[in-house]
């Protein structure tokens, strides 16, 4: 099949060649195009199947229209639903997206971003791992276009989306106290990463205000051995009679919700779960659990549009957005 070009475009538009360029490259208002003019020019195009050849493209504007998008695990479903949103907006702007994973390793960040350096890219969204502030700082050093995705690194000087943890924790724990929990127990990752950090303060605040704050019923496990980890913690906690649990993260979640299913421990009526984003399993269970639902598209889109609006204002200045999440009490 014959490929398409720009006159062939151009032809069957009725216009130049300069107009369907100034069009399919997002600059017809530059380029004084009208509207009418603009919208046909894409119509035909699309019947037509136009490609464009993207090594012009490129040499023509020193760019390569790829962005890196790191994600932390990409087999949890709150990242690969946020990297969906991430990549649907960069791709309306005409921006093809590298999705890569780290598992929350960091030398494994540091040779990713190595990577998409090599391949030039022309920015970066990343979920960064917990010992990567270094990594991303040289990506600061050097002006590279970026927004850190639901962490931060608060001595860094970054675009960031984040939710609102403290606000979220807070909330989630004050459904356990008014449905009436006296020994709440927080099950968290061993990490001082500032979004980690913000879940523990929420609760801890709730309780400490409610005079019932027990330091004894937090249990930290740690990702790279997280199946043992949870098993061992929610043993603990059941032995401590714990009747309210707030779960950091949803795969934290299904761990030990699985493991109170094979000790045969009623939820709600032995002990009240609340945990972090919703899970489908929730569906099959025979009580609903509450859960904090994260505005993950609000998060995705928004990331995306900051790195668009840096790559195109230089000077901009430096963004933190924080989201506030909702508590679905069920």
């Amino acid at each position: 099949m014959k490929k398409v070009l720009i006159k062939d475009v151009a032809k069957k538009a009725g216009v130049s060649n300069a107009t369907v360029s100034l069009v399919l490259n997002g600059k017809e208002k530059e380029g004084r195009v009208g509207k009418e003019v603009a919208e046909r020019v894409r119509k035909i195009a699309a019947e037509m199947n136009y490609q464009p050849n993207a090594l012009a493209r490129s040499l023509q504007s020193g760019r390569t229209y790829i962005i890196g998008l790191i994600v932390a695990d990409i087999s949890n479903p709150f990242f690969s639903t946020l990297a969906y949103y991430v990549q649907d907006q960069i791709e309306k702007a005409g921006y093809a997206v590298m999705i890569m994973n780290t598992n929350e390793n960091d030398d494994q960040l540091e040779k990713i971003i190595g990577m998409l350096k090599n391949h030039q890219v022309d920015g970066y969204v990343i979920v960064p791992t917990e010992n990567g502030e270094a990594s991303v700082a040289r990506l600061l050093e050097a002006k590279c276009p970026l927004v850190l995705l639901d962490r931060n690194f608060p001595d860094l000087k970054t675009y960031s989306v984040m939710v609102d943890g403290y606000q979220a924790s807070f909330q989630a724990t004050n459904l356990l106290i008014e449905r009436g929990c006296k020994r709440i127990g927080l099950l968290i990752y061993n990490s001082f990463q500032a979004h980690m950090s913000e879940r523990k303060y929420g609760f801890v605040d709730a309780l400490q205000r409610n005079k019932s704050y027990d330091p004894d019923l937090v249990e930290y496990v740690n990702f790279n051995n997280l199946e043992e980890d949870v098993l061992n913690a929610m043993d603990r906690l059941v032995k401590k009679k714990v009747d309210g649990l707030l779960i950091a993260t949803n795969t934290i979640a299904m761990l030990g919700i699985k493991d109170l299913f094979e000790r045969k421990i009623k939820i709600p009526e032995q002990i009240q779960v609340v945990c972090f984003d919703k899970s489908d399993a929730f569906e099959f269970m025979p009580n609903p659990i509450p859960y904090i639902q994260q505005p993950i598209e609000v998060m995705g889109r928004k990331a995306a549009d900051l790195l668009m609006e840096q790559m195109e204002k230089k000077d901009s200045e430096v963004q933190v957005c924080k989201f506030p999440a909702s508590l679905v009490r069920r």
